[in-house]
């Protein structure tokens, strides 16, 4: 042993054993930030630390040998240790990699175990020409000017997503990631963007500073960044050429808008506290006030394309949130969208505001054309998808609320159109992830929770039915009962002594003076749920004359499968169903919830 101990010295074992142990520890975390920024798999990383760990054995085994410059014989002994050096160096690997999945039942002998691997998580390879621009920073330190920074974002992200060869997130996604924490590469695997665009802006008087950094979400790295200063009057410029820099940054082709026009600041900045009044919009008073900014800033910039855009807009949304009939706005709508085009003959929400306005008129191969030549400019209008989606056949029409849904997954209007258009489909399964997504997005809605109820039934998952009603967060009394009473619907389909109790509820509602037709709708279905027929087909007639676009799929609904054999139904079918008719479409307004954005 003390011949054995006094090689080990000769052969300066110990410093070679310090040394590697030192240098293997120092790799680790450099082996962390590279595997990170790489993308590099966990079976490539253990992969790597295994083979750090079985060089320490070969370093013994070079260490050994090395030795010194007179020995030239090695005893047998000397290799029989070396050899049980490596032999357990390699037991000792073995041991601490993945360890074998535990039997959770005896073995048979007539069949062997099958082991499955456990899940992968899928690597993160979003499309390279995909990007979402984050909510710019309000750099001027007043609250009160975040409508600014935000309506910059905004019409920067129209702008960028006016360039064919990129596709780009949606504001109304994009804007919830405002006050977020998450870096970059967080917030690009949730959208399954390859690039993200982020930035500060700071107005001081009549001048700007736009300060913006491109990063790849799959690395993390910095692709651009540049700051622009400028005056008020001239930041579509700036907005062009923040355009033509990533375009350039991402080697692709640069979409030319012609040239931009200056703008005056004030009119500029009327339209913005519209855009942020709009987007928020559930009421008429909020559209009426932005009705109100737009036109204050046509009357100092009566030139203002965007400005005229965007009131053709309010005026056709204003008939979805208060009294104003469509027939009287449908005129203003036409006339503000015509001027827009004069002055810019490729503006595509004024393009949209006309093509919605043919819907409205039945003039169905007028909206197609004006859909498509809106899209054929902005691939990534989301809202435009949307509506366009309205007026094609079914599955032509699931084809644009999914393109709708990936560039705006926070639409909560994409979401709802993708669920009926799966249940028109008779695809059940498939309404289950929008459905709950809505649920999501518009918890306060007791028809999200009634929706996402009707397809658990559908599915024969009762329970899940009864717990979908868990998820809601009622604010008014209506939403409120409409929530308790279809819980109680549900429950009683499980338990056929809460049915009198049930129908008491339903009957309650029904008698309600504050339903309005997308409640009467819920009603309708509670009570086709519990068996009401006689009493849902006497209601039904009601609700298509109050709202034709709820009952423009009624041969197509499954909430309505109790009805198809009975002839009045089939009456209001001919009557009110155009989705089924293989020759149009909806004829209804489209259901766009945005407000003016210009």
């Amino acid at each position: 042993m003390e011949e054995f101990l006094a090689r080990l010295k000769a052969h300066k074992l110990v410093q070679w054993t310090l040394g590697y142990i030192a240098v293997s520890f120092a790799m680790l975390p450099v082996l962390d930030i590279v595997a990170e920024r790489f993308g590099w798999s966990q079976t490539m990383v253990r992969c790597l630390i295994i083979a750090i760990g079985t060089g320490f054995f070969v370093a013994l085994v070079i260490a050994w040998y090395h030795g010194e410059r007179g020995e030239q014989r090695v005893t047998r002994t000397e290799h029989a240790i070396l050899a049980t050096l490596v032999v357990l160096g390699g037991l000792a690997m073995w041991r601490i990699g993945p360890a074998a999945p535990k039997a959770t039942e005896p073995a048979q002998a007539t069949a062997p175990r099958q082991v499955v691997a456990p899940a992968r998580p899928a690597a993160f390879d979003p499309p390279a020409d995909t990007l979402v621009v984050l909510p710019f920073a309000n750099e001027s330190g007043d609250p009160k000017q975040q409508y600014f920074s935000d309506g910059i974002t905004e019409e920067l992200t129209n702008a960028i997503g006016q360039n064919t060869a990129l596709r780009v997130i949606a504001w109304d996604t994009a804007s919830h990631y405002r006050d977020s924490t998450q870096p970059a590469t967080a917030i690009g695997k949730v959208l399954d963007v390859a690039n993200v665009l982020t930035g500060k802006i700071l107005r001081e008087g009549n001048e700007i500073r736009v300060i913006v950094e491109l990063v790849n979400a799959r690395t993390g790295f910095q692709v651009w960044s540049s700051h622009y200063d400028d005056l008020l009057a001239n930041v579509f410029q700036v907005q062009d050429q923040i355009t033509a820099a990533i375009a350039g940054a991402l080697k692709v082709k640069f979409a030319s808008l012609g040239a931009a026009r200056t703008v005056n600041p004030q009119a500029h900045d009327l339209v913005l506290q519209a855009i942020a009044l709009g987007i928020k919009a559930r009421t008429a008073a909020p559209l009426e006030q932005a009705r109100k900014l737009l036109e204050q800033a046509i009357a100092l910039d009566p030139d203002y394309a965007d400005a005229h855009a965007g009131l053709a807009g309010a005026w056709f949304v204003l008939t979805q949130y208060s009294t104003l009939p469509l027939k009287d706005a449908l005129p203003k709508v036409r006339e503000e969208a015509h001027k827009a085009l004069a002055l810019d003959p490729r503006n595509v929400n004024a393009l949209v505001a006309l093509a919605n306005a043919d819907v409205a008129e039945g003039k169905l191969a007028e909206a197609r054309a004006g859909y498509e030549h809106a899209l054929a400019l902005d691939p990534s209008n989301a809202n435009a998808h949307l509506d366009y989606g309205n007026v094609l056949p079914l599955k032509s029409g699931l084809a644009q609320y999914l393109e709708a849904v990936q560039l705006d997954p926070d639409n909560a209007t994409a979401q709802n159109n993708l669920v009926a258009q799966y249940l028109d489909l008779g695809e059940y399964a498939q309404a289950l992830a929008p459905a709950q997504a809505l649920m999501r997005l518009d918890p306060t809605s007791a028809d999200s929770a009634l929706g996402l109820a009707q397809i658990y039934s559908l599915l024969h998952r009762s329970e899940d039915a009864v717990k979908a009603f868990d998820l809601a967060q009622p604010d008014t009394e209506l939403a409120k009962a409409l929530v308790a009473a279809g819980r109680l619907t549900y429950q009683s389909l499980l338990d056929p002594a809460l049915h009198a109790q049930a129908v008491t509820a339903v009957e309650a509602l029904r008698r309600r003076a504050d339903l309005d037709p997308d409640s009467m709708g819920d009603v309708i279905q509670l009570e086709l749920a519990l068996g009401q027929n006689p009493i849902a087909l006497e209601q039904l007639p009601k609700l298509c004359a109050a709202s034709p676009v709820i009952c423009s799929d009624l041969s197509l609904t499954p909430a309505y499968l109790p009805l198809r054999g009975d002839p009045r139904f089939q009456q209001l079918v001919r009557q009110y169903d155009t989705v089924s008719k293989p020759a149009a479409a909806a004829t209804a307004a489209p259901a766009t919830t945005a407000g003016p954005s210009p």
